[in-house]
Formats: C-alpha cells, sequence, structure tokens
C-alpha cells in the first residue's frame, strides 16, 4: 500500500506545470516506435557572449550547466571541432536510466557579439540517439553587457517512455535542466 501512495503522489506531484519560460518541447511518436524530439529555449544571461561562448565550450565542465549530464569525455579534438562523449542519467522515483550520446561539435564566434556551437550527433550502437543536431546561438542583447541564448535541439532516438506519464516526466525532465542552466550559467 505505500508503494502505491509513493507512486500516485509522484504522479501528482509530476503533473504540475513547471515548464520552463520560454522553453518548447514537442515529442513524436513513430511508427517504429522511435520517437522524435524538438526542443527550443531562449533566455537572457548577465554574461557577455564572450563569456558564455567559453563556458558552454568548456566541454570538460559541461556537467556543472546539467544535472542529468554524469560525464563528458572528449574523444577527439582538432582543426575541425570536437567529438564528445556524453553518458546522461535520470531518475525518476527509483528508476534510473543512463543514455550515452555522441556528438561531433564545431564552435567558432563570428564576432564579439555573435557565437555559435553547433552539434551532429554521431549514430552509435551504445547509444539510443540515431540522430540529431543542436545549435547554440549566443548573441549580444540590448544591454551590452549581457547576451540572449538560443538553443535548439531535434533528435531521432529509440527511447521508450513509461504509458501514461512518462512523456510528461521527460518533458519536466528537459525543461528543469533547462531551467537549471538559465540559473547557473551566471554564477560562472
Amino acid at each position: 500500500m505505500r508503494k502505491i501512495k509513493v507512486i500516485f503522489f509522484a504522479v501528482i506531484f509530476l503533473s504540475f506545470n513547471t515548464n520552463a519560460a520560454n522553453s518548447e518541447v514537442i515529442i513524436k511518436k513513430n511508427e517504429d516506435s522511435s520517437r522524435e524530439f524538438n526542443i527550443k529555449f531562449t533566455f537572457e544571461s548577465s554574461n557577455s557572449v564572450k563569456k558564455n561562448f567559453r563556458l558552454l565550450s568548456n566541454f570538460k565542465k559541461i556537467d556543472r550547466f546539467n544535472p542529468s549530464l554524469v560525464e563528458a569525455t572528449i574523444i577527439s579534438k582538432d582543426i575541425n571541432g570536437v567529438v564528445l562523449k556524453t553518458l546522461f542519467r535520470d531518475c525518476v522515483l527509483f528508476f534510473c536510466r543512463d543514455m550515452i550520446m555522441y556528438e561531433s561539435i564545431l564552435s567558432y564566434c563570428i564576432d564579439d557579439y555573435h557565437c555559435v556551437i553547433n552539434a551532429e550527433v554521431i549514430p552509435n550502437v551504445k547509444s539510443p540517439i540515431k540522430s540529431g543536431q543542436t545549435s547554440w546561438t549566443i548573441k549580444s542583447s540590448k544591454n551590452i553587457d549581457s547576451s540572449q541564448i538560443d538553443y535548439h535541439s531535434s533528435f531521432s532516438a529509440n527511447i521508450s517512455l513509461p504509458p501514461f506519464f512518462g512523456e510528461s516526466i521527460f518533458k519536466k525532465t528537459i525543461n528543469r535542466n533547462l531551467m537549471f542552466l538559465k540559473d547557473t550559467i551566471g554564477k560562472y
């Protein structure tokens, strides 16, 4: 009976709307049971464009901006960019799931007021993510000492989600991680 109460209260807690402002998370289930994810998030940061670019392109310490990110390993680095392996872990109650992702990342600044980080998923048998792209655009905002960060990620993955409330939990986890990024990036 106690487990039923715990699950009941967890479902009630998770059903409250905790969407991050200026975020959009769309999940579409395909006929082959894979899912398409499309995530957009925009926020203002008190850091300059260059500072945010340095923080977000420091892949050895990128885990400080995502509570689900357990480990980031640079596989290779050269003039063409970085190949990064990341390990994510998310838990709901006592159920935890690990997910590995490999990405090829190219980061550059156009000038002092506009920087870009582009990542493309590298398919790997160890990863449920089949394909995808992520882009970070860091632009100067109205206040020259601050910046606007636009995040867009779309990917296809073979991820099974629990029935009924699985998508809701996944969306809330993504939104929680986005708000964590927004709240912590200004502290560095």
